[in-house]
């Protein structure tokens, strides 16, 4: 299926690489670049790894655990600013406000009483990464709305536990995109979308949630290497957004999800370059909530392909 999309070269000839990614269609990316055949066309033999969110992705690639995976913006430049050796390299999962607000939300229960941003005060809310895009997100959100963040609690959690803490009521609002969205049909309900408090910084509306990072001392170590490795990582982004059929394939088997209860869900476009536009919304919301010691500026983030 996926595998055919490329011709494969001999393993023996293969130079074994280690990603990773999280079993949201965000940061899953990497479990696609396995079953496509990009990586292997470039001669890598791809270990894809599952990480417990996208914060934990930038610390094992820093740790030389790693070779590349999918993280988010913000705890992967807090990574670089404290001299963890990795480097942003290549776009991953956008955000387009209107079209995919829906598969990023603020949830609560469906017979919970709350309704809208002013009735969150004194709250919990349960988010992926408490140092990350998304909580950045929705504190501006919250801020834009006229709710002081800090008025919040804010707790981390794997985001397949989202729906199953809302029922129990351990908490009262999570954070959920694609599956977890879907998987909560019927059980939940939208408060909100916090990733619009991003896009409505950038140009066109969106921005990357998702981007790859790569060990500096990898990347640098061999440049034809580190070119095929970009190149493997955008053919799948196009294939992706071309099959969302092999992907929704690849994700439910991964995650171990239900495909029953995912289908249906609202699919992510995955970037095909990066560029400064798509990157400073995100960091600017990051800024703005404190998140970094100063501003970043993209243009000095990306790094090029050698």
């Amino acid at each position: 299926m996926a595998g055919a999309a490329f011709p494969r070269i001999a393993s023996a000839q293969a130079t074994p690489v280690r990603i990773a990614g999280v079993f949201s269609d965000l940061f899953a990316e990497p479990f696609y670049a396995k079953d496509v055949g990009a990586f292997a066309k470039a001669g890598f033999a791809v270990d894809a790894i599952s990480q417990y969110n996208a914060g934990a992705v930038a610390a094992a690639i820093g740790g030389g655990a790693l070779e590349m995976g999918t993280g988010d913006l913000i705890s992967g430049v807090n990574a670089i600013n404290a001299g963890v050796p990795i480097l942003l390299v290549a776009g991953g999962g956008m955000y387009r406000m209107g079209v995919d607000s829906p598969s990023a939300i603020l949830a609560v229960a469906n017979d919970s009483p709350l309704h809208g941003p002013a009735d969150l005060p004194g709250k919990t809310i349960g988010v992926p990464t408490l140092v990350g895009m998304s909580t950045a997100c929705v504190r501006a959100w919250l801020n834009s709305h006229g709710v002081p963040d800090s008025s919040v609690r804010f707790v981390e959690m794997p985001p397949n536990t989202g729906v199953p803490a809302l029922q129990r009521g351990t908490i009262d609002v999570a954070l959920l995109s694609e599956p977890f969205v879907t998987f909560g049909k019927g059980l939940i309900r939208s408060v909100g979308s916090p990733y619009d408090a991003a896009a409505t910084l950038a140009k066109n509306k969106e921005f990357c949630v998702s981007v790859w990072y790569a060990s500096k001392l990898w990347f640098e170590a061999d440049p034809a290497r580190a070119r095929r490795a970009v190149n493997a990582i955008y053919e799948t982004a196009r294939w992706a957004n071309a099959h969302h059929d092999e992907t929704f394939a690849i994700l439910v088997r991964d995650g171990k999800l239900d495909p029953d209860k995912a289908r249906g869900m609202l699919r992510t476009v995955y970037a095909t370059s990066l560029t400064p536009e798509i990157v400073q919304p995100a960091l600017d919301v990051a800024s703005q909530n404190k998140m970094f010691t100063k501003p970043v500026d993209a243009r000095t983030l990306i790094t090029k392909t050698p």
